[in-house]
């Protein structure tokens, strides 16, 4: 009997070890930074979508650089007098003598005397022969310039131009309506973040879609005003739904990427964007009259636009951290197809027993939830230094777009060339980030920015050649910046408050943009504070970017805000520290090779 009772107690002994190893054997689900591994981290998925973000950003170029042809004034006086037209000139009197009776001389903004453009001399011309007006008037201080009214305003521009500014009166005393149009298109992208909730509520997918269907709609709208009221409505929609379907293609596209690619994938909607920006010059120039070249570009944006809503994918890692465990499944079961890694991905998948790990917070969102998170939690510090670089770069960016010298008289050449002058800012970006982090690389470029600010103001006049060359540096590292910005600001906050959090860092940068107009007006009073206070405060920007900002260089993307705090690597003042790369949330060694890779997958 006793050793019958010792068997049981064996047998019982051994199956409680089967039974817990089994448990132990089984995992709880395939972590999305892995099934995007398993399903290819670089394929014909990862080129589509390479393609796609290029030519999804081009039509928000068309939406903001418009302005500069659309609402382009060209040069126009006060009608003459109807005795001008029929007035016959002998050698002894000019054209410009006679003109000089009935235009008077003001001060430009360069403090050079000019003949008016809304002014006129208030006299009775039917008294005196044409001919003996500049005779007459000569020494006539009695007369007094008065403003033209909207029927006396003669156009001096080619018959086909015709632009907003034509069509509305935006000039002379109403010459605030030009400003106020744009700043409409700035209001629309400040209030965007409330855009960019609904795609952390929603999903990406839908609101990028819906968001290019209204902007394409505002822009047609735009072009068909029929007053000046509806035309600010109609550009303020196109502000915020056209920064809005930009900002969402950027996070849907970090988001279907793998950790190795994300860099170089991302970085295309820059480039898309600068070839929007070079062909807004091409149209422009091609069709003079606004209207129909707003048409023209709205149709364009619709066509680009479409291959994008129909092949754009859903967020996998939005999908998990809301539930969806089965709709994150099949599109990465698209993608793994579309990268021939289908049977991979299922074997990693199988050993995950079919399923992809949902986290416990998957159902936070919504307004409040995001403000806490982005403000209230363990991430507030590294956020607001980072929405704090996004309000100098703006500014400073817009700063030298605006105020330094411009390329040529043309302003189509200054279009064109103004866009092809940050390509290579792009390219160096790229390198830099990969072998120096984000943080040192947003901070070496801000130094440059900076010293490029401070000095160009204290430059002699007779070096012209040498402000240009600063010019150039400053404005080619403040744009690559940008690029810096856009990725750490989604790398550092969780997956369901990402596009909210990027959108709400847009719309400070447009406040920053904003305000640089009045920050350059205090050059009248001192001519050196502006440069001095932007290259300080863009200096300052990338010292606490390095000191607050983790390096995320080969990190996976936080879905919660717990694994957003896990990253602690942080330069503070050691900025030649080197980290290990690492893929996920538990420090695991980014993989040597394919065969260790596919090791660790399987």
């Amino acid at each position: 009997m006793q050793g019958l009772a010792t068997r049981e107690r064996l047998t019982i002994q051994v199956l409680a070890l089967v039974i817990l190893n089994n448990e132990m054997d089984i995992e709880e689900g395939l972590d999305v930074e892995v099934a995007l591994e398993a399903a290819g981290s670089w394929g014909r998925f990862q080129k589509y979508m390479l393609i796609l973000s290029f030519v999804a950003a081009a039509p928000n170029a068309f939406a903001a650089i418009h302005f500069l042809f659309s609402q382009y004034e060209p040069y126009h006086h006060c009608s003459y007098p109807a005795e001008y037209f029929n007035k016959s000139i002998n050698l002894n009197v000019s054209t410009q003598d006679i003109v000089s009776t009935i235009i008077p001389l003001e001060l430009n903004d360069k403090n050079m005397w000019v003949k008016s453009q809304c002014k006129i001399y208030d006299r009775n011309y039917s008294e005196y022969p044409v001919l003996a007006w500049p005779q007459y008037f000569k020494n006539d201080n009695s007369s007094t310039a008065v403003n033209c009214n909207i029927n006396g305003i003669t156009w001096v521009s080619s018959g086909a131009e015709k632009t907003a500014v034509m069509d509305f009166s935006m000039i002379c005393d109403d010459d605030w309506k030009a400003l106020v149009a744009v700043s409409m298109y700035q209001v629309g992208m400040i209030v965007s973040p409330f855009s960019g909730v609904l795609g952390d509520w929603y999903g990406r997918r839908p609101m990028f879609i819906i968001s290019c269907v209204l902007q394409i709609t505002a822009q047609a709208i735009c072009a068909l005003s029929w007053n000046y009221t509806m035309y600010c409505i109609s550009i303020a929609l196109v502000g915020v739904f056209g920064l809005t379907n930009y900002l969402l293609c950027f996070v849907l596209v970090t988001e279907v990427t793998g950790y190795g690619w994300r860099n170089f994938i991302t970085i295309s909607s820059f480039f898309g964007y600068t070839a929007g920006y070079c062909s807004v010059a091409l149209f422009a120039y091609a069709l003079p009259h606004w209207r129909i070249f707003l048409g023209v570009m709205s149709a364009a944006a619709a066509l680009l636009y479409f291959p994008c809503c129909w092949f754009f994918p859903e967020s996998p890692r939005w999908l998990a951290q809301k539930g969806r465990s089965d709709d994150a499944i099949r599109y990465l079961r698209v993608i793994a197809k579309q990268n021939d890694r289908e049977t991979h991905f299922q074997k990693a998948l199988t050993n995950a027993r079919n399923c992809v790990t949902c986290k416990e917070n998957a159902s936070s969102t919504g307004t409040m939830e995001t403000a806490r998170v982005l403000f209230k939690s363990g991430i507030a510090t590294r956020f607001c230094t980072v929405v704090y670089g996004w309000l100098i770069t703006s500014s400073v960016y817009f700063a030298f777009t605006l105020y330094s010298t411009d390329f040529s008289n043309d302003r189509f050449l200054n279009c064109l060339f103004g866009g092809l002058a940050e390509t290579p800012a792009y390219l160096i970006v790229l390198p830099l980030m990969k072998y120096f982090g984000m943080p040192r690389t947003v901070l070496l470029l801000m130094i440059i920015c900076g010293i490029s600010c401070i000095t160009l103001p204290f430059l002699p006049s007779e070096l012209p050649l040498i402000s240009t060359i600063f010019a150039i540096l400053g404005k080619a590292s403040i744009s690559a910046v940008y690029f810096a910005w856009y990725l750490m600001s989604t790398e550092i906050v969780p997956t369901l408050h990402r596009s909210a959090a990027i959108s709400i860092c847009s719309a400070v940068a447009r406040i920053g943009s904003r305000g640089t107009p009045y920050l350059m007006y205090t050059r009248k009073y001192n001519y050196f504070a502006p440069n001095v206070f932007m290259g300080t405060a863009t200096i300052i920007s990338g010292l606490l970017g390095v000191m607050y900002v983790p390096e995320t260089l080969g990190v996976a993307m936080p879905d919660t805000v717990e694994e957003a705090r896990k990253n602690k690597r942080y330069y503070r003042w050691y900025i030649f520290k080197s980290f290990p790369k690492t893929t996920s949330h538990t420090r695991q060694k980014i993989p040597s090779s394919e065969e260790e890779k596919e090791s660790i997958l399987d």
